[in-house]
């Protein structure tokens, strides 16, 4: 069997996430040993920080050096690179896109190679040093499906970084990645917005940042420490009706296009605040305000 001590592991695209996966993957023991990029530099930032690790020219060469090889482009380029190689039977080939299923590598597949998915439920946004993406893979989950030997293997990659495996039916797997761009993406969109509040009072951006931070930060603390239901606090919450009237009185003054949001959030609360144990008058009356 295939463990992550033997098995020579290659990378086809050196972005943050080839970079921080080949880096971690390193660092718990498994075997690096090549890596390609469309930057020759990137390639080159991989290899220098890996003993043993080289950096090749082509999708091909690193095929040519590897028993697995994560294709980590662009999503776009996934498939294309996967059609570009001449891989060899028994050989493994995954991708780490979360939306897209195995599909991508049916030319991989086609030739006889192992084929899957591992995608990490994690955000590399924002990082000042590559390396850091590394350590974000510690202990999160990896969506996992996968062929032949993959199957038990990719799992056991998952583990070696302290996180967990977890199998998304390929068409479900849309599913599972909008459930991560409601928790990232449309959540930093959300911020936004409340930090937007902030300027319309008169501060600065970095005042509405200063001050929402370690509010976000102890609310998701708190869901992770108890659930949303015993974390999560405000009006809608506690069926305060008043509050949410002062609320959309003062937005339709002064953010009126923020109402429509305020209002769709209000109703997204209200099955929160019925397993708090508001009563129905109360849901019916925050209904009311927001179903106008």
């Amino acid at each position: 069997m295939a463990t992550p001590d033997n098995v020579r592991i290659g990378f086809v695209g050196a972005g943050t996430l080839g970079r921080g996966l080949a880096l971690a993957l390193d660092g718990v023991g498994c075997n690096v040993v090549a890596v390609s990029s469309r930057t020759r530099a990137s390639a080159e930032w991989v290899a220098e920080r890996i003993d043993g690790c080289l950096a090749l020219d082509t999708a091909q060469d690193v095929a040519d050096a590897c028993d697995l090889v994560f294709i980590t482009t662009p999503d776009g380029a996934i498939a294309d690179v996967a059609a570009s190689v001449n891989w060899r039977a028994g050989q493994g080939v995954a991708h780490c896109c979360g939306a897209a299923s195995i599909e991508l590598l049916d030319a991989a597949s086609g030739a006889g190679a192992a084929v899957g998915a591992m995608h990490p439920f994690q955000t590399f946004a924002a990082l000042s040093d590559p390396a850091e993406a590394a350590r974000r893979l510690s202990g999160v989950t990896f969506a996992v499906s996968a062929t032949g030997w993959l199957e038990d293997y990719l799992p056991s990659l998952a583990e070696r970084l302290d996180g967990r495996a977890i199998t998304i039916p390929d068409e479900l797997r849309p599913l599972y990645h909008a459930s991560a761009v409601l928790a990232c993406g449309y959540v930093g969109a959300l911020l936004d917005v409340a930090i937007g509040l902030w300027t319309r009072m008169g501060f600065t951006e970095e005042d509405g940042v200063r001050a929402i931070t370690p509010l976000t930060r102890a609310t998701i603390e708190a869901i992770a420490a108890a659930g949303p239901v015993n974390a999560v606090t405000g009006p809608a919450v506690r069926g305060d009706a008043d509050t949410i009237a002062a609320h959309l009185a003062l937005l339709s003054e002064h953010a009126p296009e923020l109402v429509a949001l305020y209002r769709e959030l209000t109703l997204a609360s209200i099955p929160l605040a019925r397993a708090k144990g508001v009563g129905e008058a109360e849901l019916a009356a925050l209904m009311s305000l927001v179903q106008r």
